[in-house]
């Protein structure tokens, strides 16, 4: 039993690190009634941004997705993860996965 204890805390312990670690990001200072609808926030992300979605989330005071886009040099399709301005909708930190 002290080990599915032990296990338990260090499961939950870890997930809020992750939180943390996605939360951190400062996007916007601005309410949520100023944000974009989630829909047309998706809409700009593919159609202007041209990123395939994959994952879409609010992380802190950002929208997040995890997806595909092109690569630095444009040739292929690569993992992203990337953070907006959830107002204008602006990218503010894009990062590739390895």
């Amino acid at each position: 039993m002290k080990y599915i204890r032990f296990f338990a805390g260090i499961s939950l312990l870890s997930a809020s690190f992750y939180t943390y670690a996605h939360t951190d990001m400062e996007c916007t200072d601005k309410p949520k009634t100023d944000w974009l609808h989630v829909l047309d926030m998706q809409k700009k992300i593919v159609n202007e941004h041209g990123f395939a979605i994959k994952k879409f989330q609010e992380a802190g005071s950002c929208y997040e997705i995890y997806g595909w886009g092109k690569s630095k040099d444009g040739k292929k399709f690569e993992e992203i993860e990337v953070y907006f301005n959830p107002v204008t909708g602006e990218i503010v930190k894009k990062k590739f996965r390895d």
